[in-house]
């Protein structure tokens, strides 16, 4: 439930302003990241861009993790119009929009960053198609970004699917990525993100997945033996705003934002690029005796690829409200990566 002192401040942040005769909007967006996360350093550009493009008349207050509510709870925030724009991970909200756990199947996207930047940037499957389910729930997609290939830390090393046999790892709230591990025989449990690092100190959970940056930020190899870099999956954000807000916005203002979001995505790539190097090699540099750093060879990810074979296709299709979404979903985007990738 949201407090009644956030209430106040939410409300006091009126969307526009039309004092002096000047339109002036004031939005605010919530984050699901931390301050200094690639989410975070892209809010405050973004806010930054917006100003700019509209001569001051667009002002963005942003509220980092925690300050709002949970990444689900902030989800719903966006929905109901009391934050304009929304920066939150798929995965977080894949029990509301189970569509979106397209991007939840291992090794189904590319493991190369400029790959999946076209991939994001241009699918029909994902800026038309799945779009489609949020605008259901009163929300938009303005984009999908990546921050990051998605690595595993655990308590044994995971380079064959015999590894995943009897593995506590802990995962976001999706149904499917769990059932993907089950099929390898592991016992995934959801955890809420800002519980992980008690989880593994006290041994609720042996595993995790996550991009190099969060690992390190949150500590999370503190209580880990290896850090196997497996580039499994990609941790999309999605940047969103309000529905009838958008709509309801002068057809110039749209244009700045979708300007400034433009304008985001060589950065975004930039930054993320950047951070997970830096951290992943403050990881591996920090390492203690008896951590190991282990990097997936092509065959190994092969091997893992049919491991979980067409588990992910059909429990996404499975999982999701409109299975016929689903399925155009599905088919679409296989064939925009094939094209892109060259995999078959």
């Amino acid at each position: 439930m949201i407090g009644r002192s956030i209430l106040i401040v939410l409300l006091y942040l009126f969307v526009a302003d039309s004092s002096e005769g000047i339109e002036r909007y004031r939005w605010r967006l919530a984050e699901e990241e931390v301050e200094g996360s690639v989410c975070d350093l892209y809010a405050r550009e973004f806010a930054r861009l917006l100003k700019e493009k509209s001569g001051g008349t667009i002002e963005l207050s942003i509220f980092p993790l925690g300050t709002l509510g949970t990444p689900q709870e902030i989800y719903d925030l966006c929905r109901q119009g009391s934050v304009d724009f929304l920066l939150d991970g798929a995965g977080q909200v894949g029990a509301r929009v189970p569509e979106n756990q397209i991007f939840s199947i291992p090794f189904f996207f590319s493991d190369d960053d400029d790959e999946n930047e076209r991939i994001l940037s241009k699918s029909v499957a994902l800026n038309e198609y799945l779009t489609s389910a949020y605008e259901r729930q009163g929300v938009t997609v303005l984009a999908y970004w990546s921050e990051g290939a998605m690595d595993w830390t655990s308590n044994r090393n995971l380079t064959s699917p015999e590894d995943f046999k009897g593995l506590k790892i802990r995962t976001m709230p999706s149904g499917i990525i769990g059932r993907c591990y089950e099929t390898l025989g592991a016992n995934p449990r959801i955890v809420p993100f800002m519980e992980v690092y008690t989880s593994l100190h006290l041994g609720h959970v042996e595993a995790q997945e996550n991009a190099p940056y969060i690992v390190e930020e949150m500590g999370f190899m503190d209580f880990q033996s290896h850090y196997i870099r497996s580039k499994h999956k990609i941790y999309v954000m999605q940047t969103m705003v309000n529905l009838k807000m958008w709509k309801n916005l002068p057809h110039e203002v749209r244009e700045i934002v979708l300007d400034s979001i433009e304008e985001l995505r060589p950065l975004a790539l930039k930054i993320q690029r950047e951070q997970n190097r830096k951290k992943l090699d403050k990881i591996v540099g920090s390492m203690e005796k008896g951590q190991r750093y282990v990097s997936l060879s092509k065959e190994q990810r092969d091997v893992l690829r049919r491991a979980f074979g067409n588990c992910g296709s059909r429990l996404y299709v499975e999982n999701s409200n409109d299975k016929k979404l689903a399925r155009r979903i599905y088919d679409t985007i296989k064939k925009e990566i094939e094209e892109i990738t060259g995999r078959r």
